[in-house]
């Protein structure tokens, strides 16, 4: 069960509407509300590993948003969610089972397992929507690492 926040940045409802504008996203539309919200839970869990800017508001918060960046607070992005929603739809296709180090699928109840020590891929369009939001680099400074923005 989706806990905002918690275990997911999406919600089925919040999806629904995000591929209810989108062009051919049928197949979203055709999985049940326990496969949806499988997905988006696994998606924001992957997305919230990525190296963000700035840093987390509260350090013992469950995941990364809300966030602190350059000084501001934001509580969400719209980018970040829309990122979710794409990740979760590329974890149920077949490019991400080609590209990924993906064991096994299923798709009646959702499942998904990987290779031992595995990484997982990120799509195309959820990088592209996040660009701008993550960190890209370090440079070395008088012996010490500074983030490069």
């Amino acid at each position: 069960m989706i806990e905002l926040y918690k275990n997911s940045y999406v919600t089925v409802e919040d999806a629904d509407n995000y591929f209810s504008q989108k062009l051919d996203a049928d197949f979203w539309e055709e999985l049940d509300t326990v496969q949806k919200e499988k997905a988006l839970i696994t998606a924001s869990r992957q997305i919230d590993l990525l190296p963000f800017l700035g840093v987390k508001f509260e350090l013992n918060q469950p995941m990364s948003f809300p966030r602190i960046i350059q000084g501001k607070i934001y509580d969400m992005l719209d980018k970040v969610k829309e990122a979710v929603c794409e990740q979760a739809v590329y974890l149920l296709s077949e490019n991400y089972k080609q590209n990924s180090n993906l064991k096994s699928v299923t798709l009646g109840s959702a499942s998904l397992s990987f290779k031992d020590n595995a990484d997982f891929s990120i799509s195309d369009e959820a990088r592209k929507l996040l660009s701008g939001l993550l960190k890209t680099g370090f440079d070395i400074e008088k012996s010490f690492f500074r983030e490069v923005y």
